[in-house]
This record gives C-alpha cells, structure tokens and sequence, in this order.
C-alpha cells in the first residue's frame, strides 16, 4: 500500500464513520469545556455567595456588640454594678474574636487596623475606666468597618462578574475555533466523497453521449473504486457493442446497395421500352418501382451518413458556392417537387461562403427530403441566405403542419417520429434532422427550428462565423 492510501478508510462506511467521529470530537470538546467552565463558575458563586452572608452576618454581630459595649459602659458609669462591668468585658472579648475573624476573611480593608487599635485601647483601660468617647470611636468604626466591607463585597462580585465575562469570551473564542475546525473537516470529508462521485457522474454523462473518456484512476472508497471498474467494463461493452452497430449497418447497407442497383437499371431499362412497349398500366407500375426504389435508396444513403458522422473525419474547408450546393441538394428531389405541386423560392444571387461542401449537402439534402415530404400539396419550398453577425444564415421553410411544441426537444433526436407523417409512398426513418443536426455540429454549424407557427416551418443553418474578406 502508497503512503498515500494509508490514512484512507478503505470503505464508503468505514469513511462516513470517520468523519462522524471527526466531526463531532470538537463540538464534543467544546461541550466538555463549557460544562466544566460552567460548573466552575457555579463554585466560585456559590463561594462567594456563602461569604458574602458570613461576613454580613458577623458585620451585624459586631455593630451589636459594639452597641451593646457602650450600652453597658453607659449604665456602669450610672449604676457601679460589678456585673455591669464583667458583662462588658465578655461583650469585648466577643467583639475581639469576632474581628479577628473578619480581618482574615476581609484581608486589605483600611478600618480593620484603626478597630483593631482602638479595640486594643479599650483592653488596655479594662481595669481602669474606659472613657465613653473610645467607646464611641468603636461603634463609629464599626460602622465604617461595615460600609468599607460591603464595598468589598461588591468589587468581589465585580470581579467574578469580569471573569465570567471573560470566561464567555473565552468560551466563544473556543467555540468559534472548534466550529471552525469541525466545518473544515466537514469540507475535507465531503470533497473525499464529493469528488470521486463527480468523477462517477461525469463518467457516467460521457457514456451516456457516447464521448471518450479518460482512463485516470479513481482514488477514494473502496465501493466507489469498484464502481468505477464497472464503468470501465461498460465502457468497454458500449465500444463494442457501437463496432458491431457500425459493422453491422455498413455490411447491410452494401448488402442491400447491391440488389437495388440491379432493381433499379432493370426498372430504367423496362421504362426505356428495351425489352418492348409498354401499356399505361405497366407504365404507372414501372413507375412506381423507379419512385420506391429511388425512395429505398435515399433511406440507406441517410443510415451511411448517420453511420459516418458518429465518427467524422476531418473537414475539407473551401470557398464554396451555396448555390452549387442547394442546386445539387434538390436535384434528386425535382419529380417529387413536380408532383406535389411544389412552388420553390430560392436565392436570385449566389454567395460564396467557406465550409465543407460534403457536410453542408448532407444538411440542406435532408432539410429539403424533410420539407418537400412533411409540406402541402400545391404549397411552398423557400430557401434564403442571409449574412448576420458574420455568420451565414440558411433558411429552409415550407408550407406544412408545424411541429407540435411537446416534439420540438426530441425533432433531432435518431428515429425519433412524430405525430404528423411523411406525405408520401414510403415510411420515413426517423433520421434525416438527426443527420442533419450532425453534420451540422461536425461542420461546427448550428441548426435550429427558427419558425413554427402558421402553418409554416422553417429550419435554420447558421455557419461559423468568418471575415469579411472571406465571403462574396
């Protein structure tokens, strides 16, 4: 096995599995990551939250005690009770235990050293008087201590709100990355199953159109590798089976050239009275033969011409007379011109025009069969040339029923028939416009339906385009 075809998944499942699991290991990082960012937060909250109440509530303790401090200095001062005093000294000692507390949890507030200092004071004075106004002092610190420490409190909760901003920038950073990373293995996957499938479908179209194909090697999964053998082995079925297709119509068509040219220089020697004159019955029949045969040849004519144009040689490009072409095109069909009546309208003047005099025969011989056969009785066969953004213009009308607008698609499609039938002996082939539309793309020319209304068709040639100097 290449180093190139060791990372691949060697199936289409095996492949489609991969990328999954490729694809969705970010996200699934991306959710593992806010989970726990998430559950962080929620802690840090719930810290926080809990001390901000222990601090509150030892706040208001203290703002008790130190009210109930002076309360019980007042009321010695007035009483000289022994029980005052010592209830006092416990309320101190409570305060003092308090505050040691809450300078740690409250670590860098500005009060804490100035209570502590003052409460020292008090402890000193225990055992003497304490003066009323370092009693004072106290509560008014206290107070301070507790406006200071709500301040705290509050740039704390600033703080985990910045971080949880900062966390959610984070968090959205992270995602728009892993997004990011999961969207372009998504891309990579979908081309390493995209493409080759392309490659399929486009293999697929050339056969269809009968168009060569490069033999490149598919790289990709293993299903797909051996679909695209397959194709390889149709493809080869289809070539074969289109050599059999030419062999086989270029063999009967001699076959079938060679008994007609004898039915038809018996027919000519009959109608010349050769072997002795002719009644007007035997005439009328005689006639009949030459018309089928001529018929009958034509429609093997048509299949040679289809069987060369699925294989065109090269173009023999000159300056050409359009009107040596179309003079050649309605020679064969002048009786049928006769007898139907026709009236023809072409060109007063001839113009010359660079293309394969072959080729265009091809194309104006069967748009003209196609018009005289599908036209009225007593109508009309117009040919116009016209030059136009330097291309000539072709035009090959008759009077006739129009195509019915469900059949205009498939008009240049081989052995396609519509509803409306050649006016004639003989069944048609179903491929004069095919081999008309052919030629026509092997001459690099355009054929179109150009006018379909009023009782009226007409088909139109555009030739490549050319210079000036080129055309007269």
């Amino acid at each position: 096995m290449t180093p190139t075809h060791r990372w691949r998944a060697g199936s289409l499942r095996q492949l489609i599995l991969l990328a999954f699991l490729l694809v969705v290991t970010p996200l699934g990082i991306l959710l593992l990551q806010a989970s726990n960012e998430l559950v962080e937060q929620a802690r840090q909250g719930r810290e926080e939250a809990r001390l901000s109440l222990d601090i509150s509530q030892r706040n208001l303790q203290l703002n008790v005690l130190a009210e109930d401090i002076l309360r019980s200095a007042r009321q010695y001062a007035i009483l000289q009770r022994s029980e005052l005093r010592e209830r006092q000294q416990e309320q101190i000692g409570h305060y003092r235990n308090q505050l040691d507390i809450q300078s740690f949890l409250l670590n860098g507030n500005p009060v804490i050293p100035s209570l502590q200092d003052t409460l020292s004071l008090i402890e000193q004075a225990q055992d003497g008087e304490i003066g009323l106004p370092l009693l004072e002092q106290l509560a008014l610190l206290t107070g301070e201590l507790i406006s200071e420490s709500n301040l705290q409190l509050e740039q704390r909760l600033a703080e985990l709100d910045s971080q949880a901003r900062a966390t959610q920038q984070a968090l959205w950073l992270l995602a728009a990355i892993l997004i990011a990373l999961s969207a372009l293995l998504m891309l990579f996957f979908s081309l390493r199953i995209s493409r080759p499938v392309s490659q399929l479908i486009g293999r697929i179209r050339a056969l269809g159109h009968g168009q060569p194909q490069k033999t490149k090697p598919l790289r990709g999964p293993r299903e797909l590798v051996d679909l695209n053998a397959q194709l390889d082995w149709l493809g080869d079925h289809l070539n074969e089976l289109e050599e059999e297709k030419q062999r086989f119509l270029r063999h009967i068509s001699h076959e079938l050239k060679t008994p007609l040219s004898t039915l038809r220089e018996g027919s000519d020697l009959m109608a010349e009275e050769v072997a002795g004159p002719l009644t007007d019955n035997q005439r009328e029949i005689i006639e009949l033969i030459q018309r089928n045969s001529f018929e009958l040849q034509t429609l093997i004519e048509q299949l040679l011409d289809y069987n060369r144009l699925q294989q065109p040689g090269p173009l023999d490009v000159r300056n050409t007379s359009l009107d040596s072409c179309l003079n050649a095109a309605l020679h064969p069909h002048k009786l049928m011109l006769e007898q139907k009546q026709i009236l023809l309208e072409r060109p007063e003047k001839d113009v010359k025009w660079p293309t394969d005099k072959a080729m265009l025969h091809r194309i104006l011989s069967n748009l003209i069969s196609n018009a005289i056969y599908y036209g009225d009785e007593k109508g009309e066969l117009s040919v116009c040339y016209q030059i136009q953004d330097g291309q000539m213009h072709i035009d090959i009308g008759n009077i006739g029923p129009t195509i019915p607008a469900v059949e205009i698609e498939q008009i240049f499609k081989p052995f396609f028939q519509g509803i409306n039938r050649r006016r004639g002996p003989l069944k048609g082939s179903g491929i004069g416009l095919s081999v008309a539309h052919d030629a026509a793309v092997a001459l690099g020319a355009t054929l179109s339906l150009a006018h379909n209304a009023d009782h009226k068709v007409v088909f139109r040639i555009m030739l490549p385009a050319v210079n000036d100097s080129h055309a007269s």
